[in-house]
């Protein structure tokens, strides 16, 4: 059976997720036919409408990962407590929003070893993404989630959504410090270090983790980021987000066919992708 698939985005050129549905589709006896759609805003109606008549599911991306939910007939709690969508089911001619990013972040370094039960979380961000590894932060029994971020109204959301085991506190150097201090993870749900922004002043921080935190940085489009190499430098475990977006794929998959994706499989794509083949 082929699966029509795609993901809703304005301006993709460089994805992991086409080879990554691919790869899954094969996984579990699916044929999948994976599009990238660029729209600009003015031709988002009729993009979704044509996607919602012709595919079985999509994701979706930024910037739409908030308007689609205008579109959604039903959403799932992750989408509701995210506020935000970016995998969509099509069923029975309606659309439904779940939220799989940091549902993908879990998994990938679940894969790792890496078990959030009782950790304490340093996060950097209080965004879209920085919301969903959140939401999945909580339902993973984390300890305690300290969030930095520059926009104290973007901090509050997030901190509201979330709960009592979340605490904001505005990003410089010394909160920085501070929030690192004998943390087991450190998250960089923000954009510093993309391609155009600015990246990490200091990384001194990163020496008050402990010897075996692990440090993830969901970005991954640009090599030159300071803080991957700066952890692996002093002997952290130190991740980035293609792994992530690749783990995403494994709900998704499980969302749009009813079958999941195993563990071995994941971790043959997660060590195809990481060594660049």
């Amino acid at each position: 059976m082929q699966y029509k698939l795609g993901l809703l985005a304005k301006d993709i050129h460089n994805s992991v997720l086409p080879r990554a549905y691919t790869f899954f589709g094969k996984s579990i006896g699916v044929d999948v036919d994976f599009t990238i759609c660029n729209v600009p805003p003015e031709r988002l109606d009729e993009t979704v409408q044509t996607m919602k008549e012709q595919m079985k599911g999509f994701t979706v991306t930024m910037p739409y990962k908030v308007k689609i939910m205008e579109y959604c007939d039903a959403l799932d709690e992750s989408a509701e407590k995210c506020g935000s969508a970016n995998t969509i089911l099509v069923r029975d001619g309606k659309l439904i929003g779940y939220n799989t990013d940091g549902w993908g972040m879990i998994k990938s370094l679940g894969l790792k070893g890496v078990d959030f039960a009782g950790k304490h979380v340093a996060m950097v961000g209080a965004g879209g993404v920085a919301l969903s590894i959140a939401y999945n932060l909580s339902v993973n029994s984390v300890a305690k989630v300290d969030v930095l971020n520059l926009f104290e109204e973007e901090t509050k959301r997030l901190t509201d959504r979330m709960g009592p085991l979340f605490t904001g506190h505005i990003l410089n150097a010394e909160n920085l410090c501070a929030c690192a201090d004998g943390a087991d993870v450190f998250i960089n749900a923000s954009v510093l270090g993309q391609v155009g922004y600015d990246d990490y002043a200091s990384l001194d921080f990163l020496d008050r983790l402990r010897p075996d935190a692990v440090v993830f940085d969901v970005n991954y489009s640009n090599p030159a980021a300071r803080l991957p190499a700066a952890a692996a430098a002093r002997g952290l475990r130190s991740y980035v987000g293609n792994t992530m977006s690749s783990c995403q794929g494994i709900r998704a998959m499980e969302i749009w066919t009813g079958t999941a994706p195993t563990d071995e499989a994941a971790c043959e794509l997660v060590a195809l992708i990481e060594r660049g083949d």
